[in-house]
């Protein structure tokens, strides 16, 4: 009778020398009671998904740390923009491309209109170039001015959704693989809170550049006429339960190996990596959720669960 057992403890003898008891990472969620069977231990490869670097075994442990994720961004107070180190009009007065006087019929003049940024009236009011005025505005926030680009041939691992795009008047210019580097091109403000949030969600470095305004209006216009199917637009949003709900739905049916989620000014941006075998070729599709945040705030879900604040991005604000 004892030689009959001796095939079991063979088989148990080589699971745990060969470390295959514990090939898929510990699930992230703390009330996890979901027991692994002997399958499950002999996956080559997590069964579950990976929400910010972090690994969730099952749709419902992911549910549940993508709600308290949601949460948490979408009561997020904005971060403080940075504040000009000279005023536009000011910088050129001191590089002799305007006066006193043309700075002030700027001013006046927008703020009669009650819309658009001092830059934009200097060029409308014919007292300078908007070659000028994107040199000036490089200077204002030390940064490299961006030549003629055609964001179609820059390829990264990666793409931002066009609402974001528009939001913040930039568009991808260059992208180092090297160094995994994106330089993002800013036709208005340069906003270094988005910045760090696209860094977060396609895990690379960013670095700004400046643009003519009108190219990068341009360049966007073309960009609409094109379909994204990958981004799809959420809002305005109000409901956080209506959010949770909608992003729930897409990793329950996309099952992604990776999830990845900030907040960019007024927008919650989801990025669902999806592995796919197509003829024995190994792809990463990805899906953009955009959630457009209403200007209303809202109460946080009563069952999220204990969180640490984190640093979000800020809306663009007129200058």
């Amino acid at each position: 009778m004892p030689h009959f057992f001796k095939p079991i403890t063979w088989s148990a003898n080589w699971i745990k020398r060969h470390n295959l008891e514990s090939s898929d990472p510990p699930c992230a969620l703390v009330n996890c009671s979901r027991p692994q069977s002997l399958w499950q231990r002999l996956r080559p490869r997590p069964s579950g998904t990976f929400l910010q670097g972090v690994f969730y075994c099952q749709p419902q442990c992911l549910e549940t740390a993508l709600i308290n994720q949601l949460s948490r961004l979408r009561v997020m107070a904005p971060s403080p923009q940075s504040p000009n180190r000279i005023p536009l009009g000011l910088l050129m007065v001191a590089r002799g491309k305007l006066t006193h006087i043309e700075v002030r019929a700027a001013l006046e003049a927008q703020r009669r209109a009650r819309y658009g940024k001092i830059g934009e009236w200097i060029e409308k009011l014919g007292f300078a170039t908007e070659h000028e005025v994107t040199a000036a505005l490089a200077l204002q926030w030390g940064c490299p001015v961006a030549s003629f680009f055609d964001p179609s041939v820059i390829h990264f691992p990666g793409s931002i959704p066009l609402p974001i795009l528009e939001a913040f008047q930039m568009l991808p210019f260059n992208y180092a693989a090297a160094t995994k580097t994106l330089y993002l091109a800013f036709g208005e403000r340069v906003d270094h809170a988005a910045l760090y949030a696209i860094e977060k969600i396609l895990d690379c470095r960013t670095q700004p550049c400046v643009a003519g305004r009108k190219t990068i209006a341009r360049q966007l216009e073309s960009m609409r006429q094109i379909p994204r199917p990958s981004d799809v637009e959420f809002g305005p949003m109000k409901d956080l339960a209506e959010m949770a709900k909608i992003a729930s739905s897409y990793t329950a049916r996309l099952s992604p190996e990776a999830v990845r989620l900030s907040r960019i000014g007024r927008f919650i941006w989801l990025r669902l990596d999806v592995r796919t075998d197509i003829r024995s070729k190994i792809r990463s599709i990805t899906t953009n959720l955009v959630f457009r945040l209403s200007t209303e705030s809202s109460r946080p879900l009563p069952f999220t669960l204990p969180f640490r604040q984190l640093n979000s991005a800020a809306p663009p604000q007129t200058t």
